[in-house]
């Protein structure tokens, strides 16, 4: 049984996200991030690609001023190079939360946005003055994220084709998932947590004769057994279906087994309740997740005609 933990980011966090995002260009990312297809395409490592995205926006914004003029008002000169309002609008477009906030907040968007597309010029020309925008590595990169980018963009066309979920798509959703919604549990587990490979015959044994956690942490302490005492809360969404009824059965403090890659994680129930989601507080979720499901079905489908068409050697 694996855990997956959820992320809720914070305004703070939100502001930390656009920040980022405007630097290292917003578009490149969000078209990985909005489709599951990394699988199908090859995913962008986004640690260690992170810098040529940064470089890979600046060039192209550099390469769309060569092939365009604009002509729109001018907001800064770096060293000569227009940044203007339309390339503003384009990184305000896709800013996280662009359009969330105040009228006073919008406008320190827009300078943040101004002085991220100033700071990304500034950059680019002591880049390219170093000559990395040579370097054949960095070039073999840039025209793998170009290329991942350019058949995004294709799964993404096929979106204007879509429909939205109906009501009745969005009920039986709801309805075929109770535990997801209406008989939705929250569970409190007390853990200890171990290496996986120190949880032996002689743990499991204790674990059959011990009345509490409290226990298993003193008789791990006695035998040197590294161990991290800690408490998590659970949804019915977070479990494997089936496990949440198991650990219903054995009740509060009644030890168990959970797995999680290279730990044990040895548990104990100690509270469980009902916490319930209405069918109209999850319908924009499972809209989303519909649209979501039926874009990754499209993608696989266009790929497996595409494939079928083209001719493959290996």
């Amino acid at each position: 049984m694996s855990r997956r933990p959820a992320v809720i980011a914070s305004r703070k966090n939100r502001k930390c996200i656009r920040e980022v995002c405007f630097i290292y260009g917003s578009r490149i990312l969000s078209c990985f991030e909005r489709f599951d297809c990394k699988h199908a395409i090859g995913g962008i490592s986004r640690i260690k690609g992170i810098g040529i995205l940064m470089l890979f926006a600046a060039i192209s914004l550099s390469a769309c001023g060569d092939q365009k003029k604009q002509t729109n008002k001018v907001l800064a000169r770096v060293d000569g190079n227009e940044i203007t309002a339309l390339q503003l609008e384009a990184e305000l477009q896709h800013a996280v939360g662009a359009t969330e906030e105040s009228d006073v907040q919008r406008k320190a968007l827009r300078k943040q946005a101004l002085d991220a597309l100033i700071n990304r010029q500034v950059l680019l020309k002591e880049a390219v003055r170093n000559k990395l925008d040579r370097d054949p590595k960095l070039l073999q990169i840039v025209e793998r994220f170009k290329t991942q980018a350019i058949v995004q963009a294709y799964l993404e066309s096929k979106e204007g084709n879509l429909s939205k979920p109906s009501k009745a798509e969005v009920d039986a959703y709801y309805e075929s998932h109770p535990e997801l919604f209406a008989h939705r549990k929250v569970l409190d587990i007390e853990q200890l947590v171990i290496a996986a490979q120190d949880f032996n015959g002689d743990i499991k044994s204790q674990m059959d004769t011990a009345t509490s956690l409290n226990q298993m942490a003193t008789w791990l302490k006695k035998r040197g057994i590294p161990y991290v005492k800690t408490q998590l809360t659970y949804t019915s969404a977070d479990l494997p279906a089936g496990i949440v009824g198991e650990i219903k059965k054995l009740g509060k403090n009644h030890l168990f087994v959970m797995e999680d890659g290279k730990q044990d994680l040895l548990c104990a129930l100690t509270e469980l309740r009902d916490s319930p989601i209405t069918r109209e507080a999850a319908t924009a979720q499972i809209e989303r997740y519909l649209l979501n499901k039926k874009m990754q079905e499209v993608a696989a489908a266009e790929i497996a005609r595409l494939r079928s068409l083209a001719k493959l050697e290996y």
